[in-house]
């Protein structure tokens, strides 16, 4: 029996692609969740024991939504993805650019294709909650004068004609995806982590962290401030590290419990670019 994994938004999406990445397409379905919080309502319940979910691109930058579903919810990032991202514009056979009326996509995608549809003024773009789910409305109910955004691929899985390649304007363009649980398996191959603390409000107290991590070797690779809910103008950090065994990450950590507030280990994991 295949082993149920959340995404946000359907097959052909970008969720999508990430999971058949990830994981085995014979051991594994995607349960399709239209928000992120059904995807993080799917894993709390048992109805799936983990979650595919976006958590950064690299032109739009984080997606601090997710970061405080996973934060609220406790839940335990175990893998990353980073999946490249290309646009291609799709639509019924036999249909061109000059038939488009409208375009629906994702709001990422379509901000991320705004310098190609700048040259098409007659297109009117509309915001979808999925790249897939406009594609596959269009193939099922045969609609002309409309286009979608979709990843590389799924023209073919809805039976559409691709009429341009690659219209993001960053070729250079990621998507940082990860894989979420509410408890991290044991056995897993480590040499990442994200952590999540607080500081005092103190002079060259966010200093004494990043030292303490310089002087363990800790590699950051990302450090990110978040709104602290119910405490109004008061932020977390969220950090990336890489490092070569896990001790080396414990002994770390250990130090870094005395210097900050509430430090939580939001995950220990592979680096996805190693």
């Amino acid at each position: 029996m295949k082993k149920k994994i959340a995404i946000q938004g359907i097959k052909g999406s970008n969720h999508y692609k990430a999971l058949t990445e990830l994981f085995d397409e014979t051991e594994v379905e995607a349960l399709e969740c239209n928000t992120f919080q059904e995807l993080v309502h799917a894993v709390m319940t048992g109805v799936c024991e983990k979650a595919v979910m976006a958590i950064e691109n690299s032109i739009a930058g984080s997606i601090l939504p997710n970061y405080r579903l996973i934060l609220d919810h406790k839940l335990q990032v175990t893998a990353e993805h980073y999946l490249n991202i290309s646009h291609n514009l799709v639509a019924l056979p036999g249909q061109g650019l000059a038939d488009l009326v409208q375009v629906k996509s994702h709001q990422m995608a379509l901000h991320q294709c705004s310098n190609f549809f700048s040259k098409y003024l007659h297109i009117h773009l509309i915001e979808d909650v999925d790249t897939a789910l406009p594609a596959k409305i269009i193939a099922e109910h045969q609609l002309t004068g409309v286009g979608a955004l979709v990843p590389k691929g799924s023209a073919e899985l809805f039976q559409l004609t691709t009429i341009a390649e690659d219209v993001q304007n960053n070729s250079l363009n990621e998507t940082r995806f990860v894989v979420v649980e509410k408890q991290s398996p044991t056995g897993l191959e480590v040499n990442k982590a994200t952590i999540q603390f607080e500081m005092a409000h103190e002079q060259g107290s966010l200093a004494k962290v990043l030292n303490a991590m310089a002087a363990h070797d800790l590699n950051l690779s990302k450090i990110q401030s978040i709104p602290i809910p119910y405490d109004i103008w008061r932020y977390a950090f969220i950090v990336d590290v890489s490092f070569s065994n896990p001790m080396q990450f414990q002994n770390a950590f250990s130090e870094l419990s005395k210097i900050s507030i509430n430090p939580t280990c939001v995950g220990q994991y592979k680096n996805g670019k190693s």
